[in-house]
Parts: structure tokens; C-alpha cells; sequence
């Protein structure tokens, strides 16, 4: 039953006991005044009888002389019981028995007025006997009245009792069902918030009470139970996170070990050549080639440094693209002419297989020389003595393919997912110094131009291939 069907019902019940009581109150006060009228009026008619009886027997003692005075009497009692009967028909009910009983004592009364008329001996015994059984006739009716009223005030008064029970019984119904269907389920719901609120255990509570409050208490378990899984959810995702921030540190801190060994390497062999072109500055060639070295290693320094703002600048989101029209064949000669220094001073070949026509697409000429230069760089690295760094680029319809190739150890099947991702290195790379850097910043610049990088160790020879795959423009 819901809130409002059970609070009309109750409302009505109690209206209607109510009613009962006050109607069964205002019929007992009713019946009471009438059967106390009927009392009275027989009483008095009893005693007018009684009198006019006591006359009528003063009479036949009485002398002749008083007989006059006597009569005179007779006649005044007389008429003031026919008025008392006739002043009753207007107080009683005027149902058939009341209307049958009042003839009956009219239809007396006048018959005692007849015989009260004559004057002899006869008609006064007459008139002495009727009068008693008049007399006697209104005492028992003032008797009956009297049973009457009693009788009406033990009906009335179990009546009165019976709907003021019914009254109780109702009031503690309705105490019992606004604590069963209000104030408990409400209680309930207090206390389920206060279990969420203070994360005390499972907030569900149980479905009782009225309609509206078991619809209210199946709302709340629903959102208690969204709230607990967005909190696990949550809990479980800042714990993620939170192992992520001490991984990202860890690398971090490897990264900064690592970098500051990879930026100390070239330093170390600028200042080395710097050092024995002093000692020997008579030997023009050998400071000729002193400066060389100093040269390309402040070119791959000043890279690295390059690569390393970049790629904060990238995750912080504050390095950005300015796509244009270019010639990507040209972008990769520019970067081949970048890297050849280093490459030389490295020992290392380059190789550079290109169409001869433009390749015509969309992007960002530094970003993407960038890119290709630190792919380079990092093959360089890896590449042993008299090795080989091989650039091929091939069109295939929509798509351009830049595969870039060494003669490394390559790479573990399980860390060729991870080697672009930031920080990461592999076994490799930790025995060679590697930071991890360089495709970390290229994979980001793949991807803000709408391509993708990739890589894969070579299944004929030693090595790795990192193929850079970009949209051509139709």
C-alpha cells in the first residue's frame, strides 16, 4: 500500500469513528431528554390521577354539604389531566404504538370525564376504580420509562465504549504502521548514510515500509552500490596511477643517470680532442681533425639537448606541429646531411635509397627532420664499428614508408611494444647508455601527423628496422 492510500484510509476510518461517536452521543442525549420527559409526564399524570382518585373518594365521604366544593374540585383535577395528556402528544414521538398508547389514554381519560359527570353512588365507584387503574397504569409506564433509560444509557454507553476501543485500537494501528512503514525505514536510510558517509562497510539497507519509502530505499542501495563501485573504480585507478607516478620516477631518475652519461660522452670527447690539438698545435692536421670531432660532437649534443626539451615540451602538451605543403624526399636528404658527420666521426656508413621525384605531403619540415634524425642517431648508436645505416624510402599509393635500418644487436621480441614509449630501455640499451629519448619523441611526432611508427628486427641478419609511415597527399 502506498503513503497516501494508507494515510486517506486511516484518515476516513478515524473520521468515521469519530462520526459513530459524536452521532451515538448526540442519539443517547436525545433518547435520555425524551425518556426523561415520558418519565416526568408520567409521573406527574400519575400524581394528577392520584389526586383526582383522592377526591373522588374525599367526595363519597363528604358530606351533601361539601358535595358543591367537592365537585368544583373534581373538575379542576380532570382538566388538568386532559391538559397534561394533550400537552404530550407534542412532546413524544408521534410513531404508530406512541400514537395507538396516547389514543388508548385519551380514549381513558375522557371515559373517566363521562363517569366523573354523573353524581350518583354508581358512577363515583366507577370513576374511583378507573382512576386508580389509571393511577396505577401511569406509575408503570413512568417505571417503564425508567427501564427504558437505563437500559438506553448501558446500550449507549457500550456503544460509546466499543468506538472509543475502536478509536484506541485505531490510534495504535496507525502509531504501529507510521513506525513500521515511516520511522523505521526512515531510521534505516539515517543509518545506511551514515555507514557511506563514514565508509563503515556495506550501506545497503532493507526494503520495507510503505511503497513510496521501499522505492526510496531501493534508490539508495542503487546509488550506494554505484557509489562503492566508483570509489573501487576510482580507488583501484588512483592506485594505477599511483604506480605509474613511481614508475615514471624510477625511469626518471634512470633517464637522468643515463642522460647525464650520454651528454658526458660527447663532452668528454670534445674536451679530449681539444686537449691533444693543444698539445700538438704545431700539426695542422691533427688540429684540423681535432676541430672536426669537436664539431660533430657539439652537433650531437646540441641534438640530444634538443630531443630532450622536446620531448617535455610534448608532454607537458606545449610543443606543437605547423603542418604545411613539403617535399618529404627533401626532409630526409636534410636530415641524411645532419647526421652524416656524426655518423663519419662514428665510423659508421650511411646509405640513403630515395625516389628521385618529391613526395608530396603535409606536415611539419623540422618536426619530422627531427624525428628522422633522432631514428638515425639511435641507429648510430647501436651500430658496431665499420657498420651500416641504411634509409629506404618507398610510396605505396596513399602511404609513404621510411625504413630506417642498422647493423645492431636489435632488439627482445617482449620490448619491441615499449622501446617507443618514454624513458623506456631496453637490455641494450642499458649496457650501450641509451636514454630512450629519441623514438620517444619520434613516435610523437608520427602521430601528430596523422602516421605511425614502428619496429622489428631483421629476420635475415642482425639488426633493427624502424619504419616511419606517413599520409601522402592525393
Amino acid at each position: 500500500m502506498s503513503f497516501r492510500k494508507a494515510m486517506v484510509a486511516g484518515a476516513l476510518a478515524l473520521i468515521l469513528s469519530l462520526a459513530v461517536l459524536i452521532a451515538t452521543s448526540i442519539w443517547h442525549h436525545r433518547l435520555a431528554a425524551l425518556l426523561l420527559s415520558r418519565i416526568e409526564m408520567a409521573q406527574h399524570q400519575a400524581l394528577l390521577v392520584t389526586r383526582l382518585e383522592a377526591d373522588i373518594v374525599a367526595r363519597q365521604l363528604a358530606d351533601r354539604s361539601q358535595h358543591v366544593a367537592m365537585d368544583q374540585a373534581i373538575a379542576v383535577g380532570m382538566r388538568a389531566y386532559l391538559g397534561s395528556i394533550e400537552n404530550e402528544r407534542h412532546l413524544i414521538e408521534t410513531d404508530a404504538e406512541s400514537q395507538a398508547q396516547q389514543t388508548h389514554e385519551w380514549a381513558r381519560a375522557l371515559e373517566l370525564a363521562g363517569i366523573i359527570g354523573n353524581s350518583d353512588r354508581a358512577g363515583w365507584r366507577a370513576a374511583r376504580a378507573l382512576s386508580h387503574d389509571i393511577a396505577v397504569r401511569e406509575q408503570g409506564e413512568a417505571r417503564e420509562a425508567a427501564q427504558s433509560i437505563a437500559q438506553a444509557q448501558r446500550w449507549s454507553g457500550w456503544l460509546i465504549g466499543s468506538v472509543a476501543l475502536f478509536i484506541l485500537l485505531l490510534c495504535g494501528a496507525t502509531g504501529w504502521l507510521l513506525w513500521r512503514g515511516i520511522v523505521a525505514p526512515i531510521a534505516a536510510l539515517i543509518d545506511g548514510t551514515d555507514r557511506l558517509r563514514a565508509e563503515r562497510g556495506p550501506a545497503r539497507v532493507r526494503l520495507q515500509g510503505l511503497h513510496e519509502l521501499q522505492h526510496l530505499a531501493a534508490q539508495f542501495n542503487d546509488m550506494a552500490e554505484a557509489i562503492e563501485t566508483q570509489v573501487a573504480t576510482r580507488t583501484t585507478a588512483l592506485e594505477q596511477a599511483n604506480q605509474r607516478l613511481r614508475d615514471i620516477d624510477s625511469r626518471r631518475r634512470l633517464f637522468l643517470s643515463k642522460v647525464s652519461h650520454e651528454l658526458r660522452t660527447p663532452v668528454t670527447v670534445m674536451r679530449g680532442e681539444a686537449e691533444v690539438a693543444l698539445r700538438r698545435p704545431e700539426n695542422r692536421a691533427a688540429l684540423e681533425d681535432a676541430l672536426v670531432h669537436i664539431v660533430d660532437s657539439g652537433q650531437f649534443l646540441h641534438r640530444r639537448l634538443d630531443d630532450l626539451l622536446a620531448l617535455a615540451q610534448a608532454e607537458d602538451g606545449a610543443l606543437s606541429v605547423a603542418p604545411r605543403p613539403i617535399d618529404l624526399a627533401l626532409v630526409l636528404r636534410e636530415a641524411h646531411a645532419m647526421v652524416a658527420p656524426f655518423a663519419r666521426s662514428s665510423g659508421i656508413g650511411l646509405q640513403l635509397e630515395t625516389a628521385s621525384d618529391a613526395v608530396p605531403i603535409v606536415g611539419d619540415p623540422d618536426r619530422l627532420r627531427q624525428a628522422l634524425v633522432a631514428i638515425i642517431d639511435n641507429g648510430i648508436k647501436f651500430s658496431p664499428p665499420d657498420g651500416m645505416i641504411r634509409l629506404d624510402m618507398r610510396s605505396d599509393g596513399d602511404r609513404v614508408r621510411i625504413a630506417i635500418s642498422d647493423d645492431g644487436p636489435g632488439v627482445a621480441e617482449t620490448d619491441l611494444a615499449r622501446i617507443f614509449d618514454p624513458y623506456f630501455q631496453a637490455d641494450v640499451g642499458r649496457s650501450r647508455g641509451g636514454t630512450g629519448l629519441g623514438l620517444a619523441l619520434a613516435r610523437w611526432i608520427a602521430d601528430r601527423h596523422g602516421g605511425h611508427l614502428d619496429a622489428a628486427n631483421h629476420r635475415m641478419r642482425e639488426g633493427l628496422c624502424v619504419s616511419l609511415t606517413l599520409p601522402v597527399v592525393p
